[in-house]
């Protein structure tokens, strides 16, 4: 057994996972290092074997992928109670973990930075609620509202990958934006109940590929930035504040936005309604309803 596991899903970057991940392999050899290889055969199965390899004995687990990848295999890690460090190699659509981590580089520069063992513990977030009543983990964020719904949209687009594809999903949605949601928004710093669009409760700057809403966010501070629409917005103020996503303006905007750190967050809602997501992964979609979220202070260590 090699100090390295990789985990990767064979059918990745159109059909070369495989491909990559012998390369991947390669620069390993190259730099006097090994790793062993395992490859996902359905969804959930990242995270089960990050589970297993965590168990098993592995120092360092390597998620290549996406997101989506990644947030499965740090769930893995994070379920193992074991101090097991964690590596990204991103080849997805999105990136967004990777990018808010600063891995923004090819395998190469990927593979080197693991084997180098640079690298820092990182804040770790917790839902429950939707579809994990018990709770999934989270590295970078967890959205409701309009968001979601452009990264699911965009997931569905089969054709496209990258920024384009987050481009299309919303144009799609604005044409038919989501209804307001009526919910209470709990914390440590206040309790108000609002109609809203959007909410953000986030580790890192960046998701939805292009939306950068939590541009003071650090990955280690031990806080979540917390960020809503404080009413109701039109199809036209809500596309003027999506532009303020893609440049992460839309704080200085004291009447149309809110946002605060905190350490945990809770959202119950008057209907069951609420679409949801962590990382870009699904946890409700139009049928959620009440929403805890809560902060591990440096839970995992991340090469990055």
């Amino acid at each position: 057994m090699s100090e390295y596991l990789l985990i990767i899903n064979p059918n990745s970057s159109k059909g070369k996972g495989r491909a990559k991940a012998e390369r991947i392999r390669k620069l390993f050899q190259e730099m006097g290092k090994d790793v062993d290889i395992a490859y996902t055969e359905r969804e959930g199965h990242a995270q089960s074997l990050a589970l297993k390899g965590a168990r098993k004995g592995y120092s360092a687990i390597i998620a290549c992928g996406g997101d989506g990848a990644v947030n499965e295999v740090a769930n893995g890690i994070m379920l193992s109670q074991k101090d097991v460090r964690m590596g990204i190699i991103p080849i997805g659509r999105g990136n967004d973990i990777a990018w808010n981590y600063g891995i923004r580089g090819g395998l190469s520069d990927s593979v080197s930075r693991i084997v180098s063992g640079r690298g820092k513990r990182v804040d770790v977030g917790l839902v429950k609620g939707g579809r994990y009543p018990c709770g999934r983990f989270f590295l970078n964020g967890n959205g409701y509202g309009f968001e979601p719904l452009v990264t699911f949209l965009a997931a569905e687009l089969k054709h496209v990958n990258g920024i384009i594809s987050y481009i299309l999903a919303f144009i799609r949605i604005m044409l038919s934006p989501p209804k307001p949601y009526d919910v209470t928004i709990i914390t440590e710093k206040e309790t108000r109940r609002i109609l809203t669009q959007q909410i953000s409760v986030s580790i890192g700057v960046r998701m939805g590929s292009t939306f950068i809403l939590a541009p003071n966010a650090l990955v280690d501070d031990g806080y979540f930035d917390l960020m809503y629409t404080t009413h109701p917005f039109s199809r036209f103020s809500l596309f003027a504040a999506v532009l303020r996503f893609l440049r992460g303006t839309h704080l200085s905007d004291k009447k149309d936005f809110a946002g605060y750190r905190v350490k945990e967050v809770k959202i119950e809602g008057r209907e069951a309604v609420l679409s949801s997501h962590v990382d870009g992964e699904l946890v409700s979609y139009g049928d959620g309803k009440d929403f805890s979220v809560s902060i591990l202070e440096r839970g995992l260590f991340i090469f990055c």
